[in-house]
């Protein structure tokens, strides 16, 4: 199997697919999944397999009946829940801003760069995600909830430093309080098998660089050019990029070296770590009488519920074309949808 990793410095590294040749900007913005309807400046969304609209600069995007993944720097997720909108406001990995104007939107931050800013604007509202976690926004009550991590809200008054456990309205006064991180909703479920379906394609993917020969830290990928987050080649800054599983038809978010960790509790493994997965309980198995993937992560023992009644037959859709030599053969799905990319 061959895949494309990217950062912000080359649109394509590496291609090599029957099922997709597939293209990562060098921005942010990238349509990875769409479930349901969704419109790009106006016009219907047309999910196919390994291909990715690309939200440019002062574009909007919207969801009504469905939800939508896009990708921002690499190993940050922006999930958009149903009838939301946002409008892409920079799309440079250095500097990301995206305008919520309405709906629910949360955001998966597995890698922060320091010297990267990553901002989401709310009517006035300036929140800066400063550190690995997730992220709620709504609109309707106007909120932002920090599930993990640590974010900076800043508005004309002042500004607030909300950390794990806390939210604040975005309505009037800025103002700490608590809230139980065991209100979770549908979206919140959905974000988490999405990040599943993350972490199983990093499994197939990280060993597929593996097998094909990484020289470890300060060198090559075998013959795959590599590109960090921030733009500078190898070196100790350089924390990871988007890996572009064909047979998954999806990125996966690939650390440079050592592990990465999701705040739903999945572990990313580089391809000097993938050799651990399975002390983990990442070499995911599907059992489909259950219809549930199963594995170990960094956070300990747990169960992603990935299929409703019925669909165990259909998990296959994640991985068309199972790869030979790989753990790239695994399969999930949610909700009858594709599992990673667009389904067709």
């Amino acid at each position: 199997m061959r895949f494309l990793l990217a950062g912000c410095s080359l649109a394509v590294l590496a291609a090599g697919s029957a099922c997709a040749q597939a293209v990562i900007s060098v921005h942010a913005g990238i349509v990875q999944y769409v479930e349901g309807r969704a419109y790009l400046n106006g016009e219907v969304v047309e999910p196919k397999f390994g291909q990715f609209p690309d939200i440019k600069e002062n574009q909007e995007f919207r969801t009504e009946e469905g939800r939508a993944e896009i990708l921002l720097t690499p190993g940050v997720f922006l999930r958009l829940g149903e009838n939301s909108s946002i409008r892409m406001l920079s799309t440079r990995l250095t500097d990301t801003k995206v305008e919520i104007l309405s709906g629910t939107a949360m955001v998966e931050c597995n890698d922060v760069p320091k010297d990267n800013s990553i901002q989401a604007i709310y009517k006035g509202n300036a929140i800066r995600f400063e550190k690995q976690g997730l992220y709620r926004i709504e609109s309707q009550p106007a909120r932002l909830r920090v599930y993990e991590g640590q974010a900076v809200v800043t508005d004309s008054a002042g500004q607030l430093t909300l950390r794990g456990g806390k939210e604040t309205g975005l309505a009037g006064v800025l103002l700490a309080e608590s809230f139980d991180r065991k209100d979770q909703d549908a979206l919140y479920s959905w974000s988490d098998r999405r990040a599943a379906y993350v972490a199983q394609a990093n499994v197939a993917s990280a060993s597929a660089v593996s097998n094909n020969g990484y020289s470890g830290y300060g060198g090559g990928y075998g013959g795959y050019n590599l590109f960090g987050s921030n733009g500078l080649g190898y070196g100790p800054s350089f924390l990871g990029g988007w890996a572009f599983n064909p047979t998954f038809g999806m990125y996966t978010y690939m650390p440079y070296s050592g592990f990465g960790y999701s705040p739903f509790g999945y572990t990313y493994f580089s391809p000097s770590t993938v050799a651990y997965a399975p002390m983990y309980g990442n070499a995911y198995t599907t059992n489909t009488s259950s219809n549930r993937v199963s594995g170990l992560t960094g956070a300990g023992s747990r169960m992603a519920n990935v299929a409703g009644t019925n669909r165990g037959s259909a998990l296959s859709a994640l991985a068309r074309g199972s790869s030979s030599g790989s753990s790239a053969h695994l399969s999930a799905g949610g909700g009858g949808h594709s599992g990673g990319g667009h389904g067709k």
